[in-house]
This record gives C-alpha cells, structure tokens and sequence, in this order.
C-alpha cells in the first residue's frame, strides 16, 4: 500500500521517490514553485552572499534530480501532471541564471561532463 500525500485534503499517491517528502507529485511542484518564487525575491534584492548562493544552488540540484528520479521512476503521472513537471524544470533552470546574474557572476558554458554526483546516480540508476 502507497503511502497517501500529506498535504491537508489530498488523497493522492506518494511515489517512492517522494517518500521523504510526503507528497504527491503535484503538492511536491507546487511546493518547488513556491520556494523558486521566494528565491527569485530575494535575488531581486540584490547581490546575495557567496554562502547563500551555495545553500540556492544546492537547493536547487537536489529538486532537480528528485524531479529526474520522479520522470524516470515508472510512476504513472497524471496527464495534467506531466507538462508542470517539465515546467518545472525550466524554473529550476530559470532560477539558477536569475541568481548567478543576481550576483553578478559570468557565465560560463556548461561543461560537457555531467558532474560527479550526477553520475554516480546514473549509474546506480542503470545497474536497476
């Protein structure tokens, strides 16, 4: 038996992804959305700190990879689901640049190499 999502009136599925969050996926993008709301304020303020942007950025890629595991999991996602969950990430993107402009920082071409934590993931992910 699934475990149901924690927000008040909610009877959807928790998928194993999301466990530790208690939520269905649509509370868990609501609540991302809301976060990267906050965040984008405070970027707007002005320059942030070298600490908190570290604090955004790690925020920032675990959302990321939780959303990836959720996309990729075989959970079977509502229609209606599915284009916020793409939306989603393009917010997560769109933050991350509104910070590092925020601080004034260059930016720089992505390395063509997935980061090392990512691949480890990815491998985990493949040896299922």
């Amino acid at each position: 038996m699934t475990p149901e999502c924690q927000y008040p009136i909610c009877r959807g599925s928790v998928p194993p992804a999301l466990e530790q969050e208690g939520l269905c996926p649509l509370h868990f993008i609501r609540k991302i959305e809301a976060r990267c709301r906050e965040i984008r304020r405070e970027a707007i303020r002005g320059p942030l700190p070298l600490h908190r942007r570290a604090e955004i950025n790690q925020y920032l890629y675990g959302q990321a990879i939780i959303l990836a595991q959720i996309a990729t999991s075989g959970t079977r996602l509502p229609d209606d689901t599915r284009p916020c969950l793409l939306s989603v990430f393009l917010t997560l993107i769109n933050v991350c640049e509104r910070v590092a402009r925020a601080s004034g920082e260059e930016q720089e071409e992505a390395p063509l190499a997935p980061l090392p934590p990512l691949t480890a993931a990815w491998q985990a992910a493949a040896a299922k």
